[in-house]
């Protein structure tokens, strides 16, 4: 499935079933609408049924500001450097759009196995790349073979 979680809970039997069978169909419905609600449900309740008793437990001097203040600097460190992360990205996106438009969402066809490799060899490809790092194309041994023996 290529669409987000999000829009994928939201499918129903039938439109499941276009992709898959009936009995997967009902399988992927049940996950996404009931099983892993409930999972992520249940983590959030346990979280905090753990921290209320471990601040149920502590000390004074364990729960005052002091305690914790290196918690709070960490995750507000994290939380800074993954917001300049994001920022930098979004200029590096905006000066350089040609970059995105480089890298492909799928490999080329050629990457796809050929049959006169059979089973033994199906995984063996040889991978060109670019200057920049990127591969070019991709071909089999076969083919890379021939081509080297012709050079």
């Amino acid at each position: 499935m290529d669409y987000p979680i999000i829009d994928v809970s939201k499918q129903s039997v039938q439109q499941f079933e276009t992709e898959c069978s009936h009995a997967q169909a009902v399988r992927y419905v049940a996950w996404y609408r009931v099983i892993r609600p409930a999972v992520v449900l249940g983590m959030w309740l346990f979280g905090a049924w753990y921290v209320n008793g471990c601040l149920a437990h502590a000390s004074p001097e364990e729960l005052s500001l002091q305690a914790f203040l290196p918690s709070i600097l960490g995750i507000g460190a994290m939380a800074w450097t993954l917001s300049l992360w994001t920022l930098f990205r979004r200029i590096e996106r905006h000066l350089n759009p040609v970059r995105q438009e480089r890298v492909p969402d799928m490999a080329p066809p050629v990457a796809f196995f050929h049959q006169e490799l059979g089973d033994g060899a199906a995984r063996c490809m040889v991978a060109y790349h670019d200057d920049d790092g990127f591969i070019s194309h991709v071909m089999s041994m076969s083919e890379h073979v021939k081509q080297a023996e012709a050079a």
